[in-house]
């Protein structure tokens, strides 16, 4: 079962990164929401762009909201450091795991994006075999 909440909790977690870092949303309000903190200062902005940063600061944050508000254990290093005084401890670590998980489950999404062809559109010069006449 804990495997089963570890899966849910990184696709929670990757969904919710990539509807921030890079969706408009209905009324392009995570458009407006990134344009805002851009606004703010660039790397208040950059929060909101990057698939390293947000996911880690969202594993972060719900580790923390699971810690003190939820009484069952959801995050992966809640449910390892459970019954002790760690929060924070588990809130960094927490933290790190949805990063990196989350970052890698980008770039492999990025490369199956780059390596599929797009039908419809015309094949690059640089491949076409020109034919003279």
């Amino acid at each position: 079962m804990s495997w089963l909440i570890l899966v849910c909790y990184l696709l929670f977690s990757y969904g919710i990164s990539v509807i921030f870092t890079n969706a408009y949303g209905p009324f392009n309000v995570f458009f407006k929401l990134r344009e805002w903190a851009n606004g703010i200062g660039d790397n208040f902005g950059m929060l909101f762009r990057c698939m390293t940063c947000f996911p880690t600061n969202v594993g972060i944050v719900f580790s923390l909201f699971n810690w003190f508000l939820l009484p069952v254990a959801i995050s992966p290093f809640n449910m390892i450091l459970q019954g002790t005084n760690l929060w924070w401890l588990a809130a960094i670590m927490d933290g790190c795991l949805t990063g990196g998980v989350c970052r890698f489950l980008w770039n492999i999404d990025d490369y199956i994006d780059k390596s599929t062809p797009v039908y419809g559109e015309p094949e690059p010069e640089s491949d076409m075999l020109l034919l003279e006449d």
